[in-house]
Protein backbone atom coordinates (compact mmCIF):
# COMPACT_ATOMS: atom_id res chain seq x y z
CA UNK A 1 0.00 0.00 0.00
CA UNK A 2 1.24 3.49 -0.87
CA UNK A 3 2.01 6.00 1.17
CA UNK A 4 -0.40 8.08 -0.73
CA UNK A 5 -3.37 5.98 0.25
CA UNK A 6 -1.89 5.76 4.13
CA UNK A 7 -2.04 9.56 4.56
CA UNK A 8 -5.51 9.25 3.22
CA UNK A 9 -6.42 6.67 5.11
CA UNK A 10 -5.25 7.88 8.55
CA UNK A 11 -6.35 11.36 7.44
CA UNK A 12 -9.74 9.19 7.58
CA UNK A 13 -8.68 7.82 11.17
CA UNK A 14 -8.29 11.35 12.27
CA UNK A 15 -11.69 12.49 11.66
CA UNK A 16 -13.02 9.88 13.33
CA UNK A 17 -11.61 9.58 16.34
CA UNK A 18 -12.07 13.29 16.81
CA UNK A 19 -15.83 12.62 16.63
CA UNK A 20 -15.29 10.21 19.66
CA UNK A 21 -14.91 13.08 22.07
CA UNK A 22 -18.32 14.01 21.48
CA UNK A 23 -19.65 11.12 21.29
CA UNK A 24 -18.19 9.54 24.34
CA UNK A 25 -19.59 13.27 25.44
CA UNK A 26 -22.87 12.83 24.47
CA UNK A 27 -23.21 8.53 25.68
CA UNK A 28 -22.14 9.33 29.32
CA UNK A 29 -25.01 11.48 29.94
CA UNK A 30 -26.84 8.11 29.79
CA UNK A 31 -24.50 5.33 31.03
CA UNK A 32 -21.34 4.59 32.72
CA UNK A 33 -17.84 4.87 30.86
CA UNK A 34 -17.20 1.36 31.77
CA UNK A 35 -20.83 0.61 29.79
CA UNK A 36 -19.72 2.65 26.73
CA UNK A 37 -16.26 1.26 26.93
CA UNK A 38 -17.97 -2.38 27.46
CA UNK A 39 -20.62 -1.95 24.51
CA UNK A 40 -18.13 -0.03 21.98
CA UNK A 41 -15.42 -3.26 21.87
CA UNK A 42 -18.04 -5.85 21.87
CA UNK A 43 -19.76 -4.14 18.39
CA UNK A 44 -15.85 -3.68 17.56
CA UNK A 45 -15.15 -7.40 17.94
CA UNK A 46 -18.43 -8.28 16.01
CA UNK A 47 -17.51 -5.98 13.45
CA UNK A 48 -13.77 -7.59 13.02
CA UNK A 49 -15.05 -10.70 12.85
CA UNK A 50 -17.38 -9.92 9.92
CA UNK A 51 -15.10 -7.95 8.09
CA UNK A 52 -12.47 -11.21 8.12
CA UNK A 53 -15.07 -13.28 7.41
CA UNK A 54 -15.58 -11.60 4.17
CA UNK A 55 -12.15 -10.75 3.47
CA UNK A 56 -10.59 -13.82 4.39
CA UNK A 57 -7.33 -12.75 5.59
CA UNK A 58 -4.63 -15.90 6.07
CA UNK A 59 -4.83 -16.85 9.68
CA UNK A 60 -1.30 -17.68 11.16
CA UNK A 61 -1.30 -19.76 14.80
CA UNK A 62 0.44 -17.65 17.23
CA UNK A 63 3.70 -18.72 18.24
CA UNK A 64 4.43 -19.10 21.72
CA UNK A 65 7.00 -16.59 22.08
CA UNK A 66 4.16 -13.69 20.69
CA UNK A 67 1.28 -14.70 22.85
CA UNK A 68 2.68 -12.44 25.50
CA UNK A 69 3.18 -9.90 23.02
CA UNK A 70 -0.76 -9.55 22.20
CA UNK A 71 -2.16 -9.68 25.37
CA UNK A 72 0.08 -6.66 25.86
CA UNK A 73 -1.58 -5.63 22.71
CA UNK A 74 -4.70 -6.21 24.48
CA UNK A 75 -4.21 -4.36 27.67
CA UNK A 76 -2.64 -1.46 26.32
CA UNK A 77 -4.82 -0.72 23.54
CA UNK A 78 -8.27 -1.54 25.00
CA UNK A 79 -8.65 -2.15 28.87
CA UNK A 80 -5.56 0.42 30.03
CA UNK A 81 -6.25 3.22 27.66
CA UNK A 82 -9.68 3.41 27.81
CA UNK A 83 -9.83 2.96 31.67
CA UNK A 84 -7.06 5.41 32.67
CA UNK A 85 -8.14 7.93 30.79
CA UNK A 86 -11.68 8.14 31.80
CA UNK A 87 -10.87 7.48 35.72
CA UNK A 88 -8.25 10.02 35.28
CA UNK A 89 -10.34 12.76 33.99
CA UNK A 90 -12.58 12.66 37.14
CA UNK A 91 -8.96 14.16 38.51
CA UNK A 92 -7.70 16.68 35.82
CA UNK A 93 -9.27 19.00 33.55
CA UNK A 94 -10.15 17.95 30.05
CA UNK A 95 -7.41 20.36 28.84
CA UNK A 96 -5.01 18.81 31.11
CA UNK A 97 -5.63 15.35 29.92
CA UNK A 98 -5.60 16.43 26.22
CA UNK A 99 -1.98 17.82 26.98
CA UNK A 100 -0.80 14.74 28.72
CA UNK A 101 -2.15 12.33 25.89
CA UNK A 102 -1.00 14.38 23.13
CA UNK A 103 2.68 13.45 24.60
CA UNK A 104 2.14 10.08 23.20
CA UNK A 105 4.12 10.45 19.70
CA UNK A 106 6.88 11.75 21.53
CA UNK A 107 6.94 8.74 23.55
CA UNK A 108 6.80 6.69 20.28
CA UNK A 109 9.69 8.16 19.10
CA UNK A 110 11.47 7.26 22.18
CA UNK A 111 10.35 4.12 22.53
CA UNK A 112 11.16 3.43 18.95
CA UNK A 113 14.74 4.75 18.93
CA UNK A 114 15.24 2.30 22.37
CA UNK A 115 13.41 -0.88 20.92
CA UNK A 116 13.16 -0.59 17.73
CA UNK A 117 16.37 1.21 17.21
CA UNK A 118 14.56 3.39 14.42
CA UNK A 119 16.63 6.67 13.49
CA UNK A 120 14.88 10.22 14.66
CA UNK A 121 16.66 12.69 13.17
CA UNK A 122 16.27 16.21 14.06
CA UNK A 123 14.27 17.12 11.27
CA UNK A 124 11.37 14.89 12.87
CA UNK A 125 12.03 15.79 16.26
CA UNK A 126 11.66 19.44 15.26
CA UNK A 127 8.31 18.13 13.43
CA UNK A 128 7.08 16.55 16.50
CA UNK A 129 7.55 19.24 18.40
CA UNK A 130 6.30 22.04 16.34
CA UNK A 131 2.92 19.92 16.20
CA UNK A 132 2.73 19.69 20.05
CA UNK A 133 3.20 23.41 20.17
CA UNK A 134 0.17 23.68 18.32
CA UNK A 135 -2.05 20.84 20.01
CA UNK A 136 -1.11 23.44 23.06
CA UNK A 137 -2.62 26.17 21.63
CA UNK A 138 -5.50 24.55 20.07
CA UNK A 139 -6.63 23.51 23.32
CA UNK A 140 -5.49 26.93 25.65
CA UNK A 141 -6.88 28.42 22.50
CA UNK A 142 -4.66 31.45 22.75
CA UNK A 143 -6.18 32.20 26.76
CA UNK A 144 -3.37 33.15 28.96
CA UNK A 145 -5.74 31.64 32.08
CA UNK A 146 -7.30 28.66 30.22
CA UNK A 147 -8.39 25.96 33.16
CA UNK A 148 -5.23 23.76 33.24
CA UNK A 149 -6.28 22.36 36.33
CA UNK A 150 -4.80 19.27 38.80
CA UNK A 151 -6.48 17.96 41.75
CA UNK A 152 -4.93 15.03 42.17
CA UNK A 153 -1.07 14.37 40.46
CA UNK A 154 -2.13 10.64 41.25
CA UNK A 155 -4.91 11.20 39.00
CA UNK A 156 -2.68 12.95 36.45
CA UNK A 157 -0.25 10.32 36.78
CA UNK A 158 -3.26 7.74 35.96
CA UNK A 159 -4.20 10.06 32.80
CA UNK A 160 -0.40 9.04 31.35
CA UNK A 161 -1.22 5.88 31.39
CA UNK A 162 -3.52 6.25 28.54
CA UNK A 163 -0.69 7.80 26.07
CA UNK A 164 1.90 5.75 27.74
CA UNK A 165 -0.02 2.31 27.21
CA UNK A 166 -0.75 3.28 23.07
CA UNK A 167 2.78 4.22 22.59
CA UNK A 168 3.37 1.18 24.02
CA UNK A 169 0.72 -0.78 21.45
CA UNK A 170 2.26 0.96 18.75
CA UNK A 171 5.33 0.00 19.06
CA UNK A 172 4.66 -3.58 19.87
CA UNK A 173 2.32 -4.49 16.98
CA UNK A 174 4.93 -2.93 14.84
CA UNK A 175 6.87 -6.72 14.20
CA UNK A 176 4.12 -8.23 14.39
CA UNK A 177 2.30 -6.91 11.86
CA UNK A 178 4.07 -8.47 8.85
CA UNK A 179 4.03 -11.80 10.85
CA UNK A 180 0.20 -12.19 11.43
CA UNK A 181 -1.26 -9.47 9.37
CA UNK A 182 -2.79 -6.71 10.14
CA UNK A 183 -6.66 -7.98 10.08
CA UNK A 184 -6.06 -11.09 12.06
CA UNK A 185 -3.90 -9.38 14.87
CA UNK A 186 -6.44 -6.14 15.58
CA UNK A 187 -9.40 -9.00 15.20
CA UNK A 188 -7.38 -10.92 18.19
CA UNK A 189 -6.70 -7.80 20.12
CA UNK A 190 -9.62 -6.75 20.45
CA UNK A 191 -11.40 -9.70 21.13
CA UNK A 192 -8.96 -10.70 23.85
CA UNK A 193 -8.96 -6.86 25.30
CA UNK A 194 -13.01 -6.72 25.49
CA UNK A 195 -13.05 -10.47 27.43
CA UNK A 196 -10.51 -7.94 29.85
CA UNK A 197 -12.94 -5.54 29.88
CA UNK A 198 -15.65 -7.83 31.04
CA UNK A 199 -15.61 -8.22 34.65
CA UNK A 200 -16.67 -4.44 34.71
CA UNK A 201 -18.43 -4.18 31.47
CA UNK A 202 -20.80 -6.58 32.20
CA UNK A 203 -22.71 -5.97 35.23
CA UNK A 204 -22.72 -2.05 34.17
CA UNK A 205 -24.25 -2.73 30.81
CA UNK A 206 -27.14 -4.51 32.61
CA UNK A 207 -27.68 -1.61 35.06
CA UNK A 208 -27.37 0.85 32.05
CA UNK A 209 -28.80 -0.57 29.34
CA UNK A 210 -32.53 0.16 29.69
CA UNK A 211 -31.63 4.04 29.74
CA UNK A 212 -29.41 3.81 26.10
CA UNK A 213 -31.74 5.32 23.76
CA UNK A 214 -31.80 4.71 19.55
CA UNK A 215 -29.29 7.95 19.45
CA UNK A 216 -27.03 6.10 21.94
CA UNK A 217 -27.13 3.21 20.02
CA UNK A 218 -26.26 5.14 17.01
CA UNK A 219 -22.81 6.91 18.54
CA UNK A 220 -22.13 3.38 20.04
CA UNK A 221 -22.41 2.30 16.11
CA UNK A 222 -19.85 5.07 15.16
CA UNK A 223 -17.85 4.35 18.10
CA UNK A 224 -17.58 0.54 17.18
CA UNK A 225 -17.43 1.17 13.51
CA UNK A 226 -15.18 4.36 12.38
CA UNK A 227 -13.31 5.05 15.76
CA UNK A 228 -12.45 1.47 16.33
CA UNK A 229 -12.84 -1.39 13.86
CA UNK A 230 -11.46 1.10 11.14
CA UNK A 231 -9.25 3.04 13.04
CA UNK A 232 -7.58 0.02 14.41
CA UNK A 233 -7.13 -1.48 11.43
CA UNK A 234 -5.51 1.44 9.45
CA UNK A 235 -3.22 1.46 12.49
CA UNK A 236 -1.80 -1.82 11.78
CA UNK A 237 -1.73 -1.32 8.15
CA UNK A 238 -0.19 2.09 8.72
CA UNK A 239 2.79 0.17 10.92
CA UNK A 240 3.12 -2.40 7.75
CA UNK A 241 4.73 1.31 5.89
CA UNK A 242 5.36 4.01 7.96
CA UNK A 243 7.58 4.42 10.96
CA UNK A 244 5.81 3.81 14.47
CA UNK A 245 7.19 7.86 15.26
CA UNK A 246 5.36 8.73 11.31
CA UNK A 247 2.20 6.99 12.20
CA UNK A 248 2.12 8.15 15.89
CA UNK A 249 2.82 12.27 14.68
CA UNK A 250 -0.67 11.69 13.00
CA UNK A 251 -2.65 12.25 16.57
CA UNK A 252 -1.63 15.41 16.82
CA UNK A 253 -4.69 15.96 14.23
CA UNK A 254 -7.22 14.68 16.69
CA UNK A 255 -7.74 17.61 18.75
CA UNK A 256 -8.35 20.12 15.94
CA UNK A 257 -10.48 17.12 14.22
CA UNK A 258 -12.28 17.36 18.22
CA UNK A 259 -12.94 20.83 17.86
CA UNK A 260 -14.30 20.64 14.40
CA UNK A 261 -16.56 17.91 15.70
CA UNK A 262 -17.70 19.87 18.63
CA UNK A 263 -18.54 23.22 16.78
CA UNK A 264 -20.51 21.26 14.23
CA UNK A 265 -22.35 18.93 16.97
CA UNK A 266 -22.29 20.92 20.16
CA UNK A 267 -22.35 24.73 18.98
CA UNK A 268 -19.36 25.19 20.67
CA UNK A 269 -17.06 28.11 19.32
CA UNK A 270 -14.63 28.29 16.40
CA UNK A 271 -11.66 31.02 16.70
CA UNK A 272 -9.08 32.34 15.14
CA UNK A 273 -6.54 30.89 17.63
CA UNK A 274 -7.87 26.89 16.43
CA UNK A 275 -6.62 28.69 13.04
CA UNK A 276 -3.23 29.18 14.30
CA UNK A 277 -2.96 25.93 16.07
CA UNK A 278 -4.23 23.60 13.59
CA UNK A 279 -1.39 25.34 10.95
CA UNK A 280 1.14 24.31 13.72
CA UNK A 281 0.02 20.89 13.79
CA UNK A 282 -0.20 20.62 10.04
CA UNK A 283 3.30 22.03 10.11
CA UNK A 284 4.93 19.42 12.05
CA UNK A 285 2.98 16.72 10.54
CA UNK A 286 4.38 17.50 6.84
CA UNK A 287 7.98 18.25 8.80
CA UNK A 288 7.44 14.88 9.82
CA UNK A 289 6.28 12.81 7.38
CA UNK A 290 7.37 14.41 4.03
CA UNK A 291 10.82 16.67 4.55
CA UNK A 292 12.30 14.16 7.47
CA UNK A 293 11.48 11.36 4.52
CA UNK A 294 13.46 13.05 2.29
CA UNK A 295 16.42 14.11 4.08
CA UNK A 296 16.69 10.62 5.41
CA UNK A 297 16.38 9.33 1.79
CA UNK A 298 18.90 12.01 0.84
CA UNK A 299 21.55 11.39 3.43
CA UNK A 300 21.33 7.86 2.65
CA UNK A 301 22.15 8.31 -1.01
CA UNK A 302 25.15 10.36 0.23
CA UNK A 303 26.12 7.53 2.36
CA UNK A 304 26.19 4.87 -0.62
CA UNK A 305 27.91 7.25 -3.01
CA UNK A 306 30.72 7.62 -0.96
CA UNK A 307 31.37 3.63 0.06
CA UNK A 308 34.30 2.83 -1.12
CA UNK A 309 33.19 0.06 -4.77
CA UNK A 310 34.11 -3.35 -4.30
CA UNK A 311 34.93 -5.95 -7.03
Amino acid sequence: MSRRRIYLLLSCVVISWGGAFTAIRILVQDASVFTVSFLRFVLTTLGLVAVSAVMRPEWRPVERADRGKVVVLALTGVAIYHVSLNYGERFVSADVASLIVASMPVMVALLSRFFLKERIGPTKWLGIFVALTGVVVLITKGVPGARLEVESLGGAAVVALAPLSWAIYTIVSKPLVSKYGPLPLVTGAMALGTLMLAPLGIPAALHDLGGLSLGDWGWLAFLAVACSTFAYAVWFYALEVLSPSEVAVWVYFVPLAALVWAAVVLDERLTWFIGIGGALVLAGVVLTERVAVRVDERRADEMRATEPATD
